[in-house]
């Protein structure tokens, strides 16, 4: 599979070297080879369960759902780890629809929603899909049948809205967002950073869920009262363990905390600021930081703690294109291309 990927790399700078005014195809891959085509949307209706999509650097649109097991990546969403590249730019809303469990979203900037089913998303009953490595601009929406989804490494900034789903794990993500909506029992989050600075973090009916090794700098973590038919719907029996919590918590009662500490921005990593995702900002932790090794793992709080830790430019793991040199030299293409694996 990896000389097919790098096949299809190559492809893909040869296509563009003789065509320069054109953008670069995306690839539909599977073992038997690739197929090449012009727009998002063709891949994903021509694509087969089972097959990888891979975008190149650029701007695309989606309006069709997915409706079956896809493998979705760009080549990045961080301006400075694509350089040679391009980020890739996703505009539109993603539905994701029965058939796509176990999908993957991956190495991508998406301006829209991601929605699995429609509204009030009872539709659809999806499970094992990993949305991991991308910067997403809006909302989130789960599906109540949804089972074990999983985003991880992401930039997120809209409200995330569970709609009761089971089994959801968010994990080394930076949220920019002010609300977390619907989830009962069964959902962890974990070794997220919390960036909301400026007012609240409403907690919407969340209820039995587990936050460890957060860094919370939100002044308060507020309990929006919401309503589950005509039953009052507060936030309640979660554990909060070995977070950064700051001035005060949830306002309800019956949630346990254990090992939390505070800390402000300043104390705990080497360079940040505000309320909003920076790429040019660093959130490691400071070494005499009271974040550091305070997880339930003995590693540091926030995205870098773990035996596996948020990705240093958010690469997906596919081959990444670290430089090229295309040249006309007496009517003979010459091309130079660098091209790194990951491993993970």
């Amino acid at each position: 599979m990896k000389r097919i990927i790098y096949l299809t790399l190559l492809a893909s700078i040869l296509f563009l070297a003789k065509n320069t005014n054109a953008q670069s195809p995306i690839a539909v891959q599977n073992e038997s080879g690739s197929t090449f085509y012009s727009t998002l949307d063709l891949a994903i209706t021509n694509a087969k369960a089972g097959d990888y999509i891979y975008i190149p650097g650029g701007s695309f649109t989606i309006s069709v759902p997915i409706d079956k097991q896809l493998q979705i990546i760009g080549v990045g969403h961080n301006p400075d780890s694509c350089a040679v590249t391009g980020i890739t730019q996703v505009t539109g809303n993603i539905l994701i629809k029965n058939g796509s469990d176990h999908g993957l979203l991956s190495g991508m900037k998406i301006s829209g929603t991601i929605s699995f089913g429609t509204s009030p998303y009872t539709d659809v009953s999806i499970s094992n899909y990993t949305i991991e490595r991308c910067n997403i601009g809006d909302a989130i929406n789960l599906a109540t049948k949804s089972t074990n989804t999983l985003i991880i490494e992401c930039v997120l900034k809209g409200l995330i809205s569970g709609n009761y789903s089971q089994g959801f794990q968010m994990s080394k993500c930076i949220y920019e967002g002010s609300l977390l909506y619907s989830f009962d029992s069964n959902a962890y989050f974990s070794n997220n950073i919390f960036l909301y600075s400026n007012s609240f973090l409403f907690f919407w009916g969340i209820r039995g869920c587990f936050f460890k090794n957060n860094i919370f700098l939100t002044p308060r973590l507020y309990d929006a009262w919401g309503t589950y038919g005509s039953v009052p719907y507060p936030s309640i029996n979660n554990t909060f363990q070995n977070n950064i919590v700051q001035l005060s918590t949830l306002s309800s009662s019956n949630n346990i905390f254990q090992n939390n500490i505070t800390g402000t921005a300043t104390t705990l990593f080497v360079n940040q600021s505000g309320s909003v995702f920076d790429y040019k900002q660093d959130y490691h932790i400071k070494t005499d930081s009271p974040a550091h090794n305070k997880g339930t793992d003995g590693t540091d709080l926030g995205i870098y703690g773990t035996g596996s830790p948020w990705k240093e430019g958010s690469l997906p793991n596919n081959p990444h294109i670290q430089s090229k040199s295309i040249s006309t030299v007496n009517g003979n293409l010459n091309v130079k291309i660098k091209v790194a694996a990951q491993d993970y």
